[in-house]
């Protein structure tokens, strides 16, 4: 049964603030400032009052102190149909409310459906939820609480903790780690054969086994279509609270530090090793065996083809030009520090 409504007394217990007007009004969710209405709540997040936000009739609204013309604002909504809640941080409000009325409510009972294919080795733990179609292999383990949705691999020893969600045609295979409380998004791939290939004097390619499988730790969230290659000897290792977007390829023995975030169509190749608290930028492309250090940021479509020795903001976009400025550009960069007779000509 879903959580669906928290008094706004209760809500600003559970994550601070300072409330103004009503406090025994309640909330069912979240609209925009233009949409809000009786029994919804709204955030601003910006430093100027607006006539949106002046005119907003959510029952509750969530702004921050620095708001310019908040006295103002609060003398408006003084009325026992409106409250205020005055937080440094109102998107993260919204966030954690928004999750906590959306819950669940958890039942020690097991659901495992008729259609779905689980070695007798496994381990499930109390109130797990398999769906129809999921094949899980043997020797696996399913954490207490823990949903396999439809049509879910599951291969030989993969070991999930308790809480997870794994969407419909994921794919787990053997020897993969999943930390209590993660979530991987539907057509994941988790653990397949890394890249590794090498040459023999014919210049044939011959593939390097990839066996040390991956370790997510825990509170982890992975993007629909994302792939996690299994490490060669040692595993691929995604560190506690990494956020993950869609379509991000992460290449065989890679570590992912704690807390970093990694935006959509990012390419990480092998052994690369990314930091704690890192922001990686979308479509950037990291090379192998890079390193880059705890709390950097990488840019949209930046290339990091070696490794950074200093945190820091880093972006490597060539910015967008008309074609002919373009070139013109790329001519001029290309000449940078040629002698006379060496310049390149479009």
């Amino acid at each position: 049964m879903t959580k669906n409504e928290i008094s706004v007394k209760d809500l600003a217990a559970l994550f601070g603030g300072e409330l103004f007007g009503n406090e025994t009004l309640r909330i069912k969710g979240f609209k925009s400032i233009v949409d809000g209405s009786s029994h919804s709540a709204s955030f601003f997040t910006n430093h100027s009052l607006n006539d949106d936000v002046n005119n907003c009739r959510s029952t509750l609204l969530i702004v921050s102190p620095s708001l310019q013309g908040l006295n103002t604002l609060l003398k408006k909504r003084n009325t026992q149909e409106y409250a205020t809640l005055v937080h440094k941080n109102p998107k993260l409000v919204f966030a954690r409310c928004s999750l906590l009325l959306t819950t669940v409510s958890r039942t020690e009972e097991s659901s495992i459906h008729s259609k779905a294919t689980i070695h007798n080795s496994v381990v499930l733990g109390k109130g797990v939820k398999i769906g129809p179609n999921v094949v899980i292999e043997k020797g696996s383990i399913i954490g207490s609480q823990s949903e396999i949705k439809a049509g879910a691999f599951i291969g030989n020893g993969v070991e999930i903790g308790s809480d997870c969600v794994i969407h419909p045609n994921v794919t787990i295979n053997k020897d993969v780690v999943v930390g209590d409380s993660s979530i991987i998004n539907s057509g994941s791939v988790i653990g397949g054969g890394g890249f590794g290939f090498c040459q023999d004097s014919a210049k044939a390619w011959h593939k390097i086994p990839q066996c040390g499988g991956v370790v997510i730790s825990e509170n982890v969230e992975i993007g629909a279509n994302t792939t996690i290659d299994s490490g060669t000897f040692n595993p691929t290792t995604i560190g506690k609270g990494v956020k993950i977007d869609n379509l991000v390829h992460i290449a065989h023995n890679v570590t992912v530090c704690e807390n970093t975030i990694i935006a959509g169509c990012v390419g990480i190749a092998g052994s690369a090793h990314i930091g704690e608290g890192c922001q990686i930028g979308g479509a950037a492309g990291i090379l192998d065996h890079v390193k880059i250090p705890d709390n950097s940021i990488i840019g949209p479509m930046t290339l990091v083809m070696s490794s950074i020795k200093t945190s820091g903001s880093y972006v490597g976009v060539y910015p967008l030009q008309e074609k002919m400025r373009w070139k013109k550009s790329a001519v001029f960069l290309k000449n940078l520090g040629c002698k006379n007779n060496e310049r390149q000509h479009s």
